[in-house]
């Protein structure tokens, strides 16, 4: 009995072993929580077609959006922890939980880092009917007691929401906040004039930079942008002192096996050093992140810990 035991045990963890090895032996599914044409959804789509090459069973992209993003992190969390369901990690999945009171899941425990995929600044537009077209025109009219200047975010609980409540707190102006479900949304609305303000993603911005429609007051970055040389950034300027750009990366379920976890890394740090990839981040000033699991690890503790001071400090709370 006992060597009939032994013998079902090893076989158990052979095929666990091969199965593991045999990564990915099904599609797998990449769940992004924001809409389809947006920077974040372009970026991973880049990456996707080729890992669909590397992979060969097939890359499934699902865009769950909703609630700041809590509504496809929720999804992912409860998910099979065997590689096949992964979450586009982005800037609210740091912010959230200091941005609301309860979450659905624990970010911290229920999810494990894979990589880093990207980083991107964030550009303060104002519409071409704006009365102004400098930063200081901005703040005037921002500073009117009387009535609020409307702005619009891709949601509450992005870096481009908080990065405006974040000016709103150090340069006392009288803002209102019009949360999108995603830059792209977002974006139309301001090019038709719907809305006259957006903190947006630089990828969601460079297609509109040079049309007339829009104008560009100012950065977030740590460096001035090579799309808009001419313009400043909040550190610069003295605004800001950190750099709060957005970014986006890669979580898994927690208890997904190591061994997956470091397969995955391996070919997204492969699929980002590819020229196509990084050319099409490049034309969207996207730059490419790629990290080991331990570099991510490190990156997402000091993303936690620097958007609960920013939280703080600006009184932001998720609509």
């Amino acid at each position: 009995m006992k060597t009939l035991l032994l013998l079902f045990f090893v076989f158990i963890q052979s095929t666990l072993v091969w199965a593991q090895s045999d990564f990915p032996n099904k599609p797998v599914t990449i769940v992004v929580a924001t809409p389809a044409g947006g920077a974040t959804d372009k970026t991973v789509r880049l990456l996707v077609k080729q890992l669909q090459t590397k992979w060969k069973n097939g890359v499934v992209v699902e865009n769950r959006v909703g609630a700041s993003g809590n509504i496809a992190s929720a999804y992912v969390a409860k998910a099979n922890p065997d590689g096949y369901t992964l979450l586009v990690s982005a800037g609210p999945f740091s912010i959230n939980p200091s941005l609301f009171k309860t979450l659905p899941f624990d970010t911290k425990k229920d999810f494990v880092p894979i990589s880093q995929i990207s980083s991107f600044a964030s550009v303060l537009l104002v519409h071409e009917s704006f009365p102004g077209k400098t930063l200081n025109d901005f703040v005037t009219v921002a500073k009117n007691p009387k009535e609020p200047l409307a702005y619009a975010s891709a949601g509450s609980g992005t870096a481009q929401h908080l990065g405006m409540e974040l000016l709103k707190s150090k340069l006392k102006l009288n803002l209102n906040h019009i949360p999108y479900k995603g830059g792209a949304p977002a974006m139309n609305d301001l090019l038709a004039g719907h809305v006259k303000v957006m903190l947006a993603g630089m990828g969601d911005a460079s297609p509109h930079l040079n049309t007339g429609r829009v104008f560009p007051l100012v950065t977030t970055g740590k460096a001035r942008s090579p799309l808009l040389p001419t313009i400043p950034t909040l550190q610069e300027l003295g605004i800001l002192d950190f750099d709060a750009s957005g970014w986006c990366g890669l979580h898994a379920p927690a208890g997904t096996p190591a061994d997956i976890i470091q397969r995955i890394n391996q070919d997204v740090v492969a699929v980002l050093a590819d020229p196509s990839v990084r050319q099409g981040m490049a034309a969207m000033d996207v730059d490419p992140r790629p990290t080991s699991v331990a570099e991510f690890r490190t990156f997402m503790d000091s993303q936690f810990a620097k958007w609960k001071e920013a939280v703080e400090l600006s009184g932001a709370k998720a609509d």
